[in-house]
């Protein structure tokens, strides 16, 4: 039995993990992401992505639903449970990977648990996801509470997803200062 104050260790992923999960990234940033949204804008149009907003009013969904039309919701729930689907495994692997392999030359046991951070956007984002397609396809039911219900996941997605980076952006700069301490001795 383990003690309570046991932290199950997190071995740190290769350096060969790391490169997959930063190149599969930097496709999606640079090529992926670009044509989704020429794509989304061209077919979609209306009033914007409510998954781009912060925060915003459940009568504010609904005018961007209304303004997308039958035709436009419907494709805007294929591509979340499609490309949507993709998009939040990439930038998790990507930032779970780093901060893992970071994390790796911290002693801290709780520095090696940061990793659930990426993995809480990725929920987040799912959780979003599935309530706007609910307003997708309930439209034009107003479900206005669940319309809010959206805009605080969205927050609470870009919050952590924030916070991940700039988490991956510390432990960066920690291990540096580490690795360059110990070149010292």
């Amino acid at each position: 039995m383990r003690k309570k104050s046991e932290v199950k260790s997190v071995k740190a992923p290769s350096l060969t993990n790391v490169a997959a999960a930063t190149i599969v990234f930097a496709l999606f940033i640079a090529v992926v992401l670009p044509r989704v949204s020429a794509y989304t804008s061209a077919n979609i149009g209306g009033l914007g992505s409510p998954d781009m907003d912060f925060l915003y009013s459940g009568r504010r969904l609904y005018a961007i639903a209304d303004s997308y039309g039958a035709g436009g919701r419907r494709l805007y729930v294929i591509l979340r449970w499609t490309f949507d689907l993709l998009w939040p495994m990439a930038y998790a692997w990507f930032l779970v990977s780093w901060t893992r392999w970071l994390a790796a030359w911290y002693k801290k046991p709780w520095v090696k648990q940061l990793y659930w951070i990426p993995v809480a956007a990725m929920l987040f984002d799912y959780l979003e996801n599935t309530l706007v397609t609910i307003v997708m396809l309930v439209f034009p039911k107003p479900l206005y509470a669940l319309g809010t219900m959206v805009s605080v996941t969205g927050l609470a997605k870009w919050s952590t997803l924030s916070v991940a980076f700039v988490v991956v952006l510390v432990l960066g700069m920690g291990a540096i200062m580490i690795r360059l301490l110990r070149g010292k001795e």
